[in-house]
């Protein structure tokens, strides 16, 4: 098994439970984060660049938003007309007004956790620990072709 295969599967496997995690924390709405999710593996000689991309909110979910630099009504009418589609994924039609969300996010933001969305959406599988776990199973793969090619190397 090549690091890139190595790779490969372990990306892959995150993608997975990332969206796992998302669907068990209950903030699935419109399904944009998991149908987002995209794995891209980019090999080169000396190098191999592998990164999970997501849609821009993703980074919302996992750390929360800044209330808006711009806190004017056409800022809040823009995000609201945003979320009336979210109301209606979530199935919250009646119960939330979402232009009040938008003018609460607009000037206050969103804290993470919170009663929606406890946080780690992300984070619960792309860590330190999870870096680490990669890094020790490239180590292995790799000294072990190097064992292999040195032995190839002595018995010829």
């Amino acid at each position: 098994m090549t690091n890139r295969d190595i790779i490969t599967q372990y990306f892959e496997d995150a993608k997975k439970s990332l969206i796992e995690n998302y669907q068990k924390k209950g903030l699935k709405a419109s399904g944009k984060f998991e149908k987002s999710l995209s794995v891209s593996i980019n090999e080169q000689p000396t190098s191999i660049k592998a990164v999970i991309r997501g849609a821009r909110h993703s980074e919302f979910m996992e750390i929360g938003r800044r209330p808006n630099q711009s806190q004017t009504l056409q800022a809040v009418r823009g995000l609201g007309k945003i979320l009336e589609q979210w109301v209606i994924d979530k199935g919250l039609v009646g119960r939330v007004n979402p232009y009040a969300a938008a003018h609460k996010i607009v000037h206050e933001g969103i804290k993470i956790p919170n009663r929606y969305n406890v946080g780690g959406v992300i984070s619960d599988t792309i860590n330190k620990a999870w870096v680490e776990e990669l890094s020790d199973k490239l180590m292995f793969n790799t000294i072990t072709g190097l064992r292999s090619d040195i032995y190839k190397l002595f018995n010829e």
